[in-house]
């Protein structure tokens, strides 16, 4: 009897389950329990599931547990930003700590995302979210459990698969062929370009959306930056900057229409769980129509953390994503400026082109 071929599909069906489980099944116990205002951290760690995807489960394992840790240390670290006060310098300077050991990291772990926009992400948002020493031992335990679940969450296909696959092989996706990593890519220039385009990027924009009186969330415009610049080796295009505008404000239209429903804290959960869902099928396909579920989840989630009116927080996504994206395009000018100087291109502008 011939035995049935791998299956052809492209659509990681299993990753999108496992990203929408990890992050799903602590929020639903924060919500059971009656503490919405630690959601955010839930969906941080949640996060660390979409790390190694479609990497072999013995690879996986590491890729995952470090993407966790990382998770974890920029939670903390933001924590004890708040912690005492949440002054704009200690933000920068943990900001750009944060960039330098993320890219670090994800670059030499060559994971899938590399931009550091979960770990810059959990960092600024956890700075801002109000705590009292008191509240520490419990947050601390939310992160560790969190992320201790999505570990084993995006470790779980390789026991269906042992079980399942010599039944139906043809019913999974075949993993991705093992990484070659090194550690000597951190002594490679092209790495510092990335860095330094990421720290540049950052605090200007920081800076600049930190300067108008009638914004808040300055972080977005941040993150705008974090999650439009290219990773190492990829190529850094006007496109993805335009996709992630145009995906944000359609997905902020989204958010807002749902939060001014005023939806209970388990409609949140479904969004959650829902937004993480899709925006893994499409991420790799097109970057705005992942947006459109992304933006809602990121929204809702930190609305359940940090109530604040719709109408505001779609203003200051909107004005915030727009000036992190000119941002980016105007380091995207400048390094082609300088690639054309040099005669080379730099490490985060070469030939491959960015998802």
């Amino acid at each position: 009897m011939t035995t049935p071929a791998h299956s052809t599909r492209t659509i990681n069906l299993e990753g999108a389950a496992r990203a929408a489980i990890a992050g799903g099944a602590p929020l639903a116990l924060l919500i059971a329990l009656g503490m919405p205002g630690y959601a955010a951290f839930a969906m941080f760690a949640g996060f660390t599931a979409i790390f190694g995807a479609t990497e072999p489960y013995r690879q996986r394992a590491v890729t995952t547990g470090v993407a966790g840790a990382l998770q974890t240390l920029c939670m903390f670290a933001g924590i004890g930003v708040a912690l005492v006060g949440s002054p704009l310098w200690l933000q920068a300077t943990g900001l750009v700590v944060v960039i330098v050991v993320a890219v670090c990291t994800l670059s030499t772990l060559r994971t899938i995302p590399a931009q550091p926009i979960f770990p810059v992400f959990a960092f600024v948002v956890s700075a801002l979210v109000p705590l009292r020493p008191a509240d520490v031992p419990l947050v601390a335990t939310i992160i560790v459990c969190s992320v201790v679940w999505a570990w084993l969450v995006a470790m779980s296909g390789s026991v269906l698969r042992r079980v399942l696959h010599p039944r139906a092989p043809h019913r999974f996706r075949p993993l991705a062929p093992r990484k070659e990593r090194s550690l000597g890519i951190l002594r490679t220039a092209a790495l510092w370009e990335t860095v330094a385009l990421n720290v540049v990027g950052s605090l200007v924009a920081g800076a600049v959306a930190s300067t108008i009186p009638w914004l808040g969330h300055p972080y977005w415009a941040v993150i705008a930056v974090v999650s439009t610049l290219p990773a190492l080796r990829q190529r850094h295009t006007v496109v993805r900057a335009f996709q992630r505008f145009i995906g944000t404000i359609g997905g902020t239209v989204i958010a807002v229409g749902v939060l001014l429903l005023e939806p209970s804290a388990w409609w949140i959960v479904v969004i959650a769980v829902v937004g993480q869902f899709f925006a893994e099928i499409f991420v790799a396909r097109n970057y705005a129509v992942c947006l459109l579920f992304l933006t809602p989840l990121a929204l809702a989630v930190s609305w359940l953390s940090l109530p604040e009116a719709p109408e505001l927080l779609a203003l200051d996504r909107v004005a915030q994503t727009t000036l992190g994206a000119l941002v980016s395009v105007g380091l995207l000018v400048v390094g082609r400026a300088i690639e054309r100087r040099r005669g080379r291109a730099l490490g985060a502008t070469s030939a491959i082109r960015t998802v």
